[in-house]
């Protein structure tokens, strides 16, 4: 007992003092790229991708062209419904009162070897929201376990064979991997299986007889990851790339009786299948639609209609979605005729989801988080030095400007480093230091916003090539790479506070504009065609570059974070660690009016957002 309440006294006051640098557990698998086609190269900008794949491979010596392996190591670690729930109950008793049962408890637990990974895993990951001393004790004596069962990295070669089974076809594969979807170790880990799941679809040039099987199982995420595969996968080249599938996958969004599920099957339809009723079947679901899912329901639904849009917006209420449904069906109707979506080159924008970057004023440390369509968090990378901007790379991680740090990491959505850029110290000589603002180039390169300088980061190389470099000043508040080649970069000390460069870094001194003052640490986005958008003092600001004149401003108190939308909305971040209602991120439209706001409470300041 006195063991149990010294830990308990420990992690209690870890608790308090820093609340929310525990992880939140994965709450539910979803695809990352539902109804997203084709899902894009899982190469990021910092990580050579098959390197790290054969080492965690050879880790647990598996042969990636060996199928019967791969598969093997998944079959291992798949929990039955039964044995699911036994472990529940085990993991559960890591928190009795009895010290011995604990203890007992904990030798079941490894008993279950490779299988009790997953539900381990989940189980040390503590809930912020349901700290208590017992969730605490669960969650050490889950990770004391895997200390004993985890001698290998198993996330790193769960990815690997995933990714490796993508190109050894076997008729086994999507039903193993849709068997341990549940037990996936994470987010990554989940969205990997649906892309190799888009892979296998077809054996043979025939449709996977388990996925079409699968349209019908209980679970609504496993029968969303059957319908992608079958819309997503097979003859690229076909409009219907499985087409003895496709009256199938139908069928199966028609009697969905999941919102989210049916939503994301007739996205992907309308999206690849260039279905036109997959288009009614959306408007008829929107006003019981996700947060989320109404943002991508409406960048398709402006992708269709162009100029022709209807001028209403998702508003905040349901009453306020119920109109602008009327509204866009009453256009459907006169439209759909007309419209041919295979000339459409409509490609998502959006995904649904929101990328939080959070800090704590009293001790520096941070978090990285994404809500999910449902607006609750999907993953946290917690600990994360002073983090001022989180990027999402195409292949799942997430890149992180540490300012304190003087720091680029690269991180998995459990919050595990993979890769380190610093900003500072280069043979003893100081580089940059303070990374604030992050920006993914097309060539897959970073550029980087720091107090004293903007530099280049060079994808897969050490290079770190220095734009602008304002010496010992601290000055540089923000800074965006135009279309253009153009650099633009907001100066706190300058007597126009923007100035302008061109390709080679140098200043272009017909190119400044003076703005209002800005905040010592600000954000600067590419809003359009010569256009800018900027935190100032206590608004955001839009200019023209050409006339060198503000064109709309919206007030915000403490501006930290701004984003321009593909509705024409703008996305605001206002990060402020008072009482005042103020610390949030809010959507508003062209007039001002907010359509949606996202709160954090708890004394924790929001510094970014980027809405994907």
């Amino acid at each position: 007992m006195l063991r149990r309440l010294c830990l308990a006294t420990i992690v209690l006051a870890a608790a308090t003092s820093a609340p929310a640098q525990a992880p939140v557990p994965l709450r539910r698998a979803l695809p990352r790229a539902l109804g997203m086609a084709p899902v894009p190269p899982t190469d990021s900008a910092w990580l050579d991708t098959a390197k790290a794949d054969k080492a965690a491979l050879d880790s647990a010596k598996i042969d990636p062209a060996d199928a019967t392996a791969l598969l093997n190591y998944f079959r291992q670690r798949t929990l039955s419904e039964a044995d699911a729930g036994r472990i529940r109950l085990v993991i559960a008793r890591l928190g009795a009162e009895s010290f011995e049962e604990r203890l007992k408890a904990m030798d079941e637990a490894e008993q279950f070897g490779p299988a009790a990974v997953s539900p381990l895993r989940k189980a040390a990951a503590i809930d912020p929201t349901n700290v208590n001393a017992a969730n605490f004790e669960v969650a050490y004596r889950a990770g004391e376990v895997l200390k004993r069962l985890e001698k290998l990295s198993h996330a790193d070669i769960a990815l690997a064979a995933v990714r490796a089974l993508a190109k050894v076809p076997d008729a086994r594969t999507s039903r193993i991997l849709l068997d341990f979807l549940p037990q996936a170790f994470d987010q990554t880990t989940a969205e990997e299986i649906q892309r190799t799941l888009v892979a296998v679809a077809t054996v043979g040039g025939k449709a996977d007889d388990f996925l079409i099987e699968t349209l019908k199982d209980r679970s609504p995420v496993k029968r969303v990851y059957a319908a992608t595969a079958l819309i997503e996968g097979g003859d690229a080249t076909l409009k219907v790339r499985v087409p003895a599938a496709y009256p199938k996958v139908v069928e199966a969004a028609r009697v969905e009786a999941d919102p989210d599920a049916k939503f994301a099957m007739n996205l992907a339809m309308a999206v690849t299948s260039r279905d036109k009723q997959a288009v009614t079947a959306i408007l008829a679901t929107l006003p019981d639609l996700p947060r989320g899912r109404l943002w991508q329901a409406e960048d398709l639904l402006l992708g269709l209609a162009g100029a022709d849009a209807p001028k209403v917006a998702f508003g905040a209420s349901k009453a306020a979605v119920t109109k602008a449904q009327a509204a866009w069906q009453a256009w459907w109707a006169g439209a759909s005729g007309e419209i041919d979506l295979d000339k459409i080159a409509y490609r998502p924008r959006l995904q649904g989801k929101t990328l939080l970057v959070v800090m704590d004023p009293r001790n520096g440390s941070g978090y990285v988080a994404e809500l999910g369509a449902d607006l609750k968090e999907r993953w946290r990378i917690p600990n994360a030095s002073n983090a001022y901007d989180a990027m999402a790379l195409e292949d799942g991680t997430v890149a992180v400007a540490e300012f304190n740090a003087n720091t680029v990491t690269v991180r998995d959505t459990a919050g595990k480093v993979l890769a380190t850029k610093p900003t500072a110290g280069n043979g003893g000589q100081r580089i940059a230091g303070q990374p604030q603002q992050l920006q993914l180039l097309p060539g897959g390169d970073f550029f980087v916003v720091c107090r004293t300088a903007v530099v280049e980061m060079k994808r897969l190389k050490p290079d770190v090539a220095v734009i602008y470099d304002r010496a010992n000043n601290y000055d540089i508040c923000a800074a965006a790479r135009l279309p253009n080649g153009e650099t633009a970069v907001v100066i706190q000390n300058g007597p126009d506070h923007l100035v302008l460069l061109d390709k080679a870094g140098k200043e272009l001194p017909d190119r400044k504009v003076k703005i209002g003052a800005p905040g010592s640490v600000g954000h600067l986005v590419n809003s359009g065609d010569n256009r800018l958008l900027v935190t100032e003092a206590a608004k955001v600001v839009e200019y023209d570059l050409t006339t060198k004149k503000a064109v709309w401003s919206h007030p915000a108190s403490n501006a930290r974070g701004v984003q321009r939308l593909p509705n024409g909305n703008t996305l605001i971040v206002e990060g402020n660690a008072t009482a005042d209602g103020t610390n949030r991120v809010v959507e508003v439209t062209p007039e001002g009016e907010e359509v949606w706001t996202y709160r954090l409470n708890g004394g924790l300041v929001l510094f970014r957002a980027h809405r994907r």
